[in-house]
Formats: C-alpha cells, sequence, structure tokens
C-alpha cells in the first residue's frame, strides 16, 4: 500500500495544485538539477538549455497550436518534453529527494520588475502575440503603427490598468504575477535564486555541479531575445517608474536590493529601425494568430465531428444487434429494420472518413 506523502516529506507535492507551477517545473533527474521558471527572465534561453541537461531530443521540439510566433517558442510546449518528468508524474519518493541537501542544485532567475514589466507588455500585446488576441478590442490594447510617442503612451496606459484594476484578469497571467509568487519559497529550497545579470555565474556554478555529479554533456546557454526594443529611462517617466514599485512591492521589498534604476535610465532611446521592426513582427504576429484561431476552430470542429460519427456507429450497432436477434427474411421490405440500419451505417462510415 501506497503511504500518502506528508508536506513535511515531500513539499514539493504542493506545487501540484499550485496555478501553474506544475507547468513551470523542469527536472533532470540524472543531472540532479531543477529549475523553477519565472516568466519573462531567460526562460526560453533556460529551458533549451535544460532540455539538453535532461538529455530531450531537441530536434524533437516542432511546431503545435500553442501560442508562439517563433521556432525558439516550440520549448515552451510541456507537453512535447518527454525525458524531464512533471511533479505529478515523478514518484513521490523521488520528488521528495529534490534538495540542496541532497546534492541537488535547485534554482530560479529573477529580474528588475520594470523591464520584465515592459519585456512582457512589448512581447504579449505590442507585437500582438498570438494567444492574446482575445484582449485586442480593449482601450488599453497598444496601438499600430508605433512610433516612440505611441510607445510610450500606451505603455503607461497599460500600468495605470493594474493600479486601477489590481485583480484584472491579465494581471494573473504569468508573465504580469509578481515574481515571488512564481518562485514559491515557501515550499523549494533552492540553491541559489540568480539575477538575470548574473547568468554568467550561474553557468559557473552549474558546471561544477555537473561536473560533480559526473555529467560531461556540453554546457550552453542559447542567447534569445524576442523584443526589440529594450527599456529605458523614457519609458518610466512622469511617474511610472513609482506605479511599477507600488504595484510589484512585494518582488521590490524581497529583492530589491539587486537592482538599480539607474541600469535603465542608460538605455539608449529606441531607433527608428526598432520601431519598423515592432510592426513588422506584430504583422506578423497578427496573421499567425488568425492562422491558429482557424486551426483551433477546424480541431474542434473535427473533435465533434468524430464524436457524432461515434454515437452513429453506436447507433448502427445497436441496431444491428436487434436484426441479428430476429428471424432472417428472404427481401428486407421498404422500411425495414435492415435497410434503416444499413443506411446508418453507411452515414457512420461517411462521418468516419471527414473526420
Amino acid at each position: 500500500m501506497t503511504v500518502p506523502s506528508s508536506p513535511e516529506s515531500d513539499p514539493l507535492a504542493a506545487l501540484v495544485a499550485r496555478k501553474g507551477a506544475m507547468w513551470r517545473t523542469y527536472a533532470a533527474v540524472d543531472a540532479r538539477v531543477l529549475f523553477v521558471q519565472v516568466n519573462k527572465n531567460a526562460c526560453t534561453s533556460l529551458k533549451w538549455m535544460m532540455a539538453a541537461i535532461a538529455g530531450e531530443d531537441l530536434a524533437g521540439f516542432g511546431p503545435s497550436l500553442g501560442a508562439s510566433a517563433r521556432d525558439a517558442d516550440d520549448i515552451h510546449d510541456r507537453r512535447q518534453w518527454h525525458v524531464s518528468p512533471r511533479l505529478d508524474e515523478m514518484d513521490p519518493e523521488l520528488r521528495a529527494q529534490i534538495h540542496p541537501d541532497n546534492g541537488w542544485f535547485v534554482f530560479a532567475v529573477t529580474r528588475d520588475p520594470r523591464a520584465r514589466l515592459f519585456s512582457a507588455w512589448q512581447s504579449k500585446l505590442l507585437l500582438d502575440n498570438p494567444g492574446y488576441t482575445s484582449y485586442r478590442k480593449e482601450d488599453w490594447y497598444p496601438r499600430h503603427p508605433v512610433s516612440t510617442e505611441s510607445v510610450v503612451e500606451d505603455f503607461a496606459t497599460f500600468v495605470d490598468l493594474f493600479v486601477r484594476e489590481p485583480h484584472h484578469r491579465i494581471r494573473g497571467d504569468g508573465h504580469f504575477r509578481d515574481q515571488v509568487e512564481l518562485l514559491h519559497e515557501d515550499v523549494v529550497t533552492y540553491t541559489h535564486i540568480y539575477d538575470v545579470g548574473d547568468l554568467g555565474r550561474l553557468q559557473v556554478d552549474l558546471r561544477n555541479h555537473l561536473d560533480r555529479v559526473g555529467w560531461t554533456g556540453e554546457l550552453t546557454l542559447p542567447r534569445m531575445n524576442d523584443t526589440p526594443l529594450r527599456a529605458n529611462g523614457l519609458a518610466f517617466g512622469n511617474g511610472i517608474e513609482e506605479q511599477v514599485r507600488k504595484i510589484y512591492a512585494a518582488d521590490f521589498e524581497r529583492f530589491g536590493d539587486r537592482w538599480d534604476l539607474a541600469t535603465i535610465d542608460n538605455v539608449p532611446l529606441w531607433t527608428a529601425a526598432e520601431l519598423t521592426e515592432v510592426d513588422h513582427q506584430a504583422s506578423m504576429g497578427r496573421r499567425i494568430g488568425y492562422l491558429r484561431n482557424q486551426a483551433l476552430a477546424f480541431r474542434d470542429e473535427a473533435v465533434a465531428q468524430r464524436r457524432l460519427a461515434n454515437r452513429q456507429r453506436a447507433r448502427a450497432d445497436r441496431l444491428r444487434r436487434k436484426l441479428d436477434a430476429r428471424p432472417t427474411t428472404a427481401v428486407a421490405p421498404p422500411g425495414s429494420l435492415r435497410r434503416t440500419m444499413d443506411r446508418l451505417g453507411r452515414r457512420a462510415r461517411r462521418w468516419l472518413r471527414r473526420s
């Protein structure tokens, strides 16, 4: 008999029930590495690195109906990970062992909330990400074509949305949630929580760990940038910086000593070429979103048709069983049970071919 694990003996079991947490944890069991993803914090690069450590077939990640616009985004489809187990699929005894004291390297990455918010807003809304089409009719959705002025104004409008409606639906999206919520430090014991500016240190520490456990593969952290515009001081003027500090007060309280606004202030203004690239990527995002919505609709229709075909086939089978139980006749008169059954059988076969 399997004895249920307790929070004390298996604290990571708590993540299974927490919103999205199960899908944001990546374990390389043989290498004893656990990565807890925080959205928009170099997570695409870190997932590709983790996939290699876990022994996934990197060429096996392909296009899906997920909300992605780039080949690199295929890594976000957790269903395409076949070696790295989800926490709910993991043996409780193994899951209970995931702790630095047991030789595991457990890590996550943080980011300045100002840069993170601007990046998430740009990636998901300004670039018309295919997964965010439902927001396009909102009055706070960014405009196109873009200009420096429109980007600053529309970002300010979005920040104001969080001030006015702190419980707005999009605030609960992982890309816009507080980082302290996504880290789950109450149940996850970390070897170290790095910042995006410390990725070089992360690679050194991780390489040392992998050497100790005998993992001899190549450790590669690909550089990927999915947004043309870097957060700069212009985007945080006129009180926007102070508003963001209030919105993400929990993050600043926990990690605020890591971040300096001067780093953002020193980023150059956006060039005409960068603004043009925003419009180019947004047009692709809109087109991909349209095609994705069509594909999802076709998929739903195919599922509905297959269910209908299955019901027709089941009805035909029931009629056939009734017919087989009756005495046979030489000629089936018009409107007979056999003719009805044959007609339903043909109809069911047509449904099956279409589906």
